[in-house]
């Protein structure tokens, strides 16, 4: 496996993170955390110009067609700054789907769309009491008259509010599962704010009696659970990528922050107690960053996938949350404080933890795959 990054590689990543600073630093994103519409929207004009937001659309479709290891460099970028935007959502889970799954029409009508941010795309998954399990999805759409007719609720739908389609996923009678494309206005949706601890924008949606055109249905009716697992996998790693991120920004606050605070006359950053949790802190991070690298690179070599991007996933969120709880031990009392930058990053790592598939759901996943 080599992974010593090209010069494109290189461009790419300083592009990102030269950007990142400009437009999404901190202060930035204490603005935006909490209110509409939860991302800003300077920021995501950058993301157009720069053709980012079409890194896993083909080129045909006027997108950047970039593989997973380019896309991993991008998503460190963000999780270094606590990027909060569609992106993810709807550049990637959403567009994949529509990629893997859309009619020719569907493709042209919807990808290059996404690429130039007419349209922002959200997709709906999860459900009230449910799991990530695919019994977890059960709203099941009906047949009333000539209309295919929704009704049921969705949980944490990221960036409803200001989506222009919703990609639902759904149970049909036979158990399989199906997915719609839903204009987000449809007569007969709602919508409310969740709060959750990082303030992004999710939302519960309620569907009544939702009519759906034919032409809408992604995957011709068929059950899209395998595809939308494949997407999950890929998704997975990027989300490592973007904790991996968030574990390097929050151990170089830990570090420039032992070397300005001092206690009994010299730099805290020179007792060993501390040295050494900085030490094992970063073997940890790079280790994270090692295991997405190396599932990106099995997913362009056409090798297995899955239990990889699971491990990432798993390892790189767990290392993340405890080095931002590091950082905010180093910190001391400053650290637990509102005003401080440990705490954004402590509950960024939480919140990343819980995203798409958690930690049980993935562990089964690895022992699966291991065991067959």
């Amino acid at each position: 496996m080599d992974l010593e990054f090209n010069q494109d590689q290189e461009i790419l990543r300083n592009s990102v993170s030269g950007m990142c600073s400009q437009f999404a630093d901190l202060k930035s994103l204490r603005e935006i955390e909490g209110k509409e519409p939860g991302y800003s929207t300077e920021f995501w004009n950058q993301l157009i110009n720069l053709g980012i937001t079409g890194t896993c659309i083909p080129e045909k479709y006027t997108g950047l067609d970039m593989d997973l290891l380019d896309t991993c460099i991008i998503y460190e970028e963000f999780g270094k700054n606590l990027v909060f935007s569609p992106h993810f959502v709807s550049c990637f889970l959403g567009a994949s789907l529509i990629a893997k799954l859309g009619t020719e029409k569907q493709k042209k009508t919807f990808l290059p769309s996404l690429v130039n941010g007419k349209i922002i795309l959200t997709v709906a998954w999860l459900e009230e009491g449910s799991s990530f399990h695919k019994r977890g999805i059960n709203i099941s759409p009906k047949q009333k008259k000539e209309q295919i007719v929704l009704n049921g609720k969705k949980q944490m739908v990221p960036y409803f509010s200001v989506s222009q389609y919703v990609i639902v996923l759904c149970k049909e009678k036979n158990g399989f599962i199906s997915s719609y494309l839903v204009n987000s206005n449809a007569k007969g949706i709602s919508s409310r704010y969740q709060p959750n601890h990082v303030g992004e924008n999710l939302h519960e949606v309620n569907f009544k009696d939702v009519s759906i055109k034919e032409e809408m249905i992604l995957g011709n009716g068929k059950d899209i659970w395998p595809q939308w697992k494949d997407v999950v996998d890929d998704a997975l790693v990027l989300i490592g990528a973007q904790a991996s991120g968030g574990a390097e920004k929050a151990l170089s606050l830990a570090v420039q922050y032992s070397k300005e605070r001092e206690a009994f006359g010299q730099p805290i950053g020179g007792f060993q107690s501390i040295a050494h949790y900085l030490a094992d802190a970063l073997v940890e991070v790079e280790a994270s960053k090692l295991l997405c690298y190396e599932a990106a690179w099995a997913k362009q070599n056409g090798k297995e996938l899955r239990r990889l991007a699971s491990m990432a996933k798993i390892q790189s969120c767990e290392t993340f949350r405890a080095v931002a709880s590091v950082t905010i031990q180093i910190y001391g009392g400053l650290g637990f404080t509102l005003e401080a930058d440990p705490q954004l990053f402590f509950r960024r790592a939480k919140h990343l933890q819980n995203s798409l598939w958690d930690y049980s759901y993935l562990r089964n996943q690895v022992s699966e795959e291991i065991l067959g």
